[in-house]
């Protein structure tokens, strides 16, 4: 076995630990307590792979802006508007789920398109703008279809997004693609540039503000892609008011920045966020398996994020610690054998 290959191995294993360790943990206090696993069932199966991709493409859209140092809230307001726009043209059209899929994407890209030439041409600081964006997206939402937003259940050609070998299709190719756009491609090298050092990367000649541009667009993509597997999965979507799509963003945070942490441990950032939504998604499946109320259930969830978080924050305090206990033992080991001697 070459050295490309054990290295690619090793850094697939360290991926697979943590979902797996997630896996193992709750389900052994769910058999213990209520007598059942986390995944007992071709349902639970189906379920867990619905919840992915939204969390997974979610996610996903949250860390191509705030890896380069935007947090853009707006994000929930974007699904809302790509899924119900999109997906009332496309009911319109009578195109079956991929025809919605295809239109609310192109829908959330554009909604990412003018959030992104607003900043890069007015300087509105992210957050600012997301917050300002998100009630007018909202606003639209609310404004169109008579306040009905759109409806998928009973309509032709939708079942197609509860197929579970569509929905494994669709988050092999968000990954795939995600990958290539963010490693190999021309858009990836000027992204990671600009990670690095915004001043750098325009004087070496970067168009730091298409390439922010092109960062909204792709981040708009996403969630409503995200937006369309969630609608699918309950049959409808309301609009909402008073930047409640916050929560949208707020609740994937989570499989994010656990994600983001994974991806530091395997060397890739997509394999990394799909391995950080399986486990916060094993979790939530775990949590409801017990019987808790909603609740209490995002009170334990957003209680292991803060704790993570605390962690990930303070994890080289822990690490210079212990470097420093083993300079002293070293000293000490010194010191003895000099006075032996």
């Amino acid at each position: 076995m070459n050295s490309n290959m054990k290295d690619t191995l090793i850094h697939l294993a360290k991926a697979i630990a943590v979902p797996l360790v997630v896996w193992a943990v709750m389900e052994l206090i769910d058999r213990s307590t209520v007598g059942m696993g986390v995944i007992n069932n071709a349902a639970d199966f189906k379920t867990l792979f619905r919840n992915l991709i939204s969390s997974l493409a979610f996610a996903l859209a949250i860390s191509t802006n705030l890896q380069c140092g935007r947090m853009d809230l707006s994000m929930g307001a974007q699904m809302y508007a790509g899924v119900i726009f999109g997906g009332n043209i496309a009911l319109m059209l009578g195109l079956n789920g991929i025809g919605i899929l295809i239109l609310s994407m192109l829908v959330g890209g554009l909604c990412g398109l003018v959030i992104g030439l607003i900043f890069v041409n007015m300087r509105i600081l992210p957050m600012v703008l997301g917050l300002g964006m998100t009630l007018v997206f909202e606003c639209v939402c609310f404004a169109i279809n008579n306040q009905q937003g759109v409806i998928f259940f009973g309509q032709p050609g939708v079942e197609v997004l509860s197929n579970i070998t569509f929905i494994i299709i669709v988050t092999a190719l968000i990954v795939l693609v995600s990958h290539y756009l963010f490693q190999f491609s021309r858009f990836g090298f000027r992204y990671r540039a600009i990670q690095g050092s915004q001043k750098l990367a325009s004087d070496a000649g970067i168009n730091i503000f298409t390439n922010c541009v092109i960062s909204y667009i792709i981040a708009g993509v996403l969630v409503a892609c995200a937006g369309v597997f969630t609608t699918a999965y309950s049959g409808s979507l309301a609009p909402v008011l008073g930047m409640s799509s916050n929560g949208q963003v707020f609740s994937n945070m989570f499989p994010m920045v656990l994600g983001a942490w994974i991806g530091s441990m395997c060397d890739n950032r997509e394999i990394g966020v799909l391995m950080g939504a399986v486990s916060v998604n094993l979790l939530t499946m775990g949590l409801a398996k017990l019987g808790l109320a909603s609740s209490l259930q995002n009170v334990i969830i957003y209680g292991l994020f803060l704790l993570f978080m605390v962690y990930n924050t303070n994890k080289h305090k822990i690490a210079y610690a212990k470097a420093r206990k083993a300079r002293l033992a070293l000293a000490q080991k010194a010191m003895a054998e000099k006075a032996a001697a």
